[in-house]
């Protein structure tokens, strides 16, 4: 037979956990000579609730499993050839704590092990997670009368659960639950009873199951709960319902063939997309994020109002400090005039000598704006902020990440991580600050939802060793609006970055990309680099488009005894110049050319960073764009949009 007998006891609950228990026995007898076969207490039925206290002393509350309440109901259970839901405070033998809920079978046997509670809420009177450890997996028991899951109190808000449970088979759904409304308080949202309700029964829907909620009744401290125990059947129909006041036992029969009816009807199961489901296994950030408040990263060919550069003074990172000055003012004639130039300088001194310098090859200082900061080295892209737009309200945001010297290598630059705020004194941006470390020559995105990076960098464990690849993957999503994140393996030889991607490959339209290759087999980076091109050439945008990658020739060995990063891939976007590093080599002038065919309406122009690639960098390294507030990018629409002004 398909129909079973259910009952949920709801009651109102004392301070004395023994005379509790011998309540809920008692009614439970009533359940029993009322035909029901599957019986479900409410959550923690035998105490008081207690988590709406941060600070109480719970101890004398907990029990261990088996204990005084599942002895009892296990003797009930074997007396009456019923099965009982029992939900306890649960202690272990290792003192641990959880919220836990023992199945037992119809002739007195635990189902272990027992369901633990896995979302545990911490909310006011609801404190949940000061007592409690949370579970790690969902379970479904084969009992005499019917395969069955249970679910408690605030796991009800998740549809996961339901989701994960209902694929495992299990038939019916239970609830014991423990939630009221705050006395005196009238919760802006709406009534938190009739949400309780349908979030549930759309878990019925949804799964095509059948789902039964029972919840105390009763004044305890400051929260008034709500009871409204009910069933409801696989297509979401309330069958029975409790009052919300009063103790009751509810006695329902439900008919289980009706699960599949419904489920093979509507297709629920039948027509899921599993393989479209992986961010639902991403675990959040906290708190509210850029992309939840409808910022992104944009690419870096969108429209610029201004560049950031720090002036280089460290001949420890430059030997040859002049030639790499004369670069950077190369680098300044060729932006200026198409987007501001914030220039950070570590003195008054610093700054008179540099506006001579610039003045004395002809150039107008008025279109540079100079910040006296003290910063330590120059590798702006890595220390500065990274800038995320919401083009709805045409504003501009900073996400302030954590900046540890590529892996703590370097002491004596880490203060550099101080940089983005010094920098929003005068901004006074919106400022995310997720707490992880990231670099910005770690990521390269097409300001569509795809983003560029390499495992040997991110997943490197002198960054964030307590984050998974999936929890990277889940900030990149919420700080850059970039979901699909595409893995690179290793960066090029040399480089102390650990694989920064503005070394291999560089998005250059919404789905083309420029991937440096080494054309000598013999050459170090030969294999590595052939390694990241196969990857590209098989992956797709965040829509599912095939990228088309060009391959970019590599400088070959740049460099004495000590090999350094150079890399034709570390070109900076600007708005009418495209700025390549070339390093005195025949490449360089293929590498000038296939960028010029990407780049059809930018200048582009080589810049010759040998001196400055001792330092283990180039322009992209240095620089960081602000990106201008007018909206520029179709990521639907043709390349060309990623190309022009």
């Amino acid at each position: 037979m398909s129909t079973l007998t259910i009952g949920l006891i709801q009651t109102a609950v004392g301070m004395d956990p023994d005379r509790n228990l011998a309540h809920t026995l008692d009614m439970a007898r009533t359940a029993i000579a009322r035909g029901a076969r599957i019986l479900c207490l409410q959550e923690l039925f035998r105490v008081p609730y207690f988590p709406q206290y941060e600070d109480a002393d719970a101890s004398d509350y907990a029990e261990t499993i088996p204990g005084p309440s599942t002895d009892a109901f296990s003797a009930l259970a074997r007396e009456h050839n019923v099965v009982v839901i029992v939900p306890v405070y649960e202690r272990t033998a290792s003192g641990e704590h959880y919220n836990t809920a023992v199945v037992i079978d119809a002739d007195g046997r635990l189902l272990l092990p027992a369901y633990r509670k896995v979302h545990i809420p911490y909310d006011p009177l609801f404190y949940e997670k000061t007592y409690f450890r949370p579970g790690d997996r969902y379970r479904v028991y084969d009992t005499q009368y019917g395969r069955i899951a249970v679910l408690i109190c605030y796991d009800q808000w998740f549809p996961e659960a339901a989701r994960a449970v209902a694929l495992q088979g299990a038939e019916i759904i239970f609830y014991p639950t423990a939630i009221g409304r705050i006395a005196g308080e009238e919760p802006p949202e709406g009534d938190w009873r009739d949400a309780w309700e349908t979030v549930q029964r759309g878990h019925a829907i949804a799964n095509s199951v059948h789902v039964a909620a029972v919840n105390r009744v009763g004044t305890e401290g400051d929260l008034q709960f709500f009871g409204s125990s009910f069933v409801a059947d696989a297509f979401g129909n309330v069958l029975a319902r409790a009052s919300e006041t009063s103790e009751e036992v509810i006695v329902v029969e439900v008919d289980l063939a009706e699960n599949e009816t419904i489920r093979d009807g509507w297709g629920f199961f039948r027509n899921r997309r599993p393989e479209t489901y992986r961010p639902l296994t991403r675990r959040l950030p906290p708190g509210k994020t850029p992309v939840s408040l409808g910022y992104r990263m944009p690419a870096e060919w969108e429209p610029h109002d201004a560049v950031w550069l720090s002036w280089p003074h460290d001949r420890e990172t430059f030997p040859d400090l002049a030639s790499v000055e004369r670069t950077y003012i190369e680098i300044i004639a060729a932006l200026r005039g198409s987007e501001t130039i914030n220039l950070l300088v570590t003195s008054e001194a610093m700054r008179t000598r540099v506006e001579a310098m610039l003045e004395e090859v002809g150039l107008d200082t008025r279109g540079i704006r100079f910040h006296i900061v003290d910063y330590a080295d120059v590798w702006f892209r890595d220390y500065g902020p990274t800038f995320v737009l919401n083009q709805k309200s045409k504003s501009l945001a900073m996400v302030d990440w954590t900046f540890n010297a590529w892996g703590e290598k370097y002491q004596e630059l880490m203060e550099d991580t101080r940089i983005p705020l010094i920098m929003n004194r005068e901004l006074d941006l919106p400022v995310f600050t997720p707490g992880i470390v990231l670099e910005g020559g770690a990521i390269d995105v097409n300001g569509c939802g795809t983003v560029l990076t390499t495992e040997s960098c991110l997943l490197n464990p002198n960054r964030n060793p307590h984050l998974s690849r999936e929890e990277i993957e889940a900030y990149l999503e919420a700080y850059l609006g970039a979901g699909n994140v595409i893995w690179l393996k290793q960066g090029i030889a040399g480089d102390d970055t650990d694989g920064h991607i503005d070394d291999i490959a560089r998005f250059v339209g919404p789905t083309t990309v420029v991937c440096a290759l080494e054309e000598n087999e013999d050459d170090e980076n030969y294999a590595i680099l052939q390694e990241n091109y196969e990857i590209l050439t098989a992956s797709t945008d965040q829509d599912g488009n095939p990228l088309t990658v060009i391959p970019l020739p590599m400088p070959g060995r740049v460099g004495g005894a000590k090999r350094l990063p150079a890399s034709y891939a570390n070109f900076y976007i600007g708005n009418r110049v495209v700025l390549v590093p070339v390093f005195k080599h025949p490449n360089d002038e293929i590498a000038i050319a296939r960028l010029r065919q990407v780049f059809p309406d930018r200048e582009v122009v080589g810049i010759d960073c040998t001196a400055m690639v001792a330092g283990l960098g180039a322009i992209h390294c240095i620089s960081q764009q602000q990106p201008s507030v007018v909206p520029s990018l179709t990521c639907s629409g043709a390349e060309s949009a990623s190309r022009g002004e």
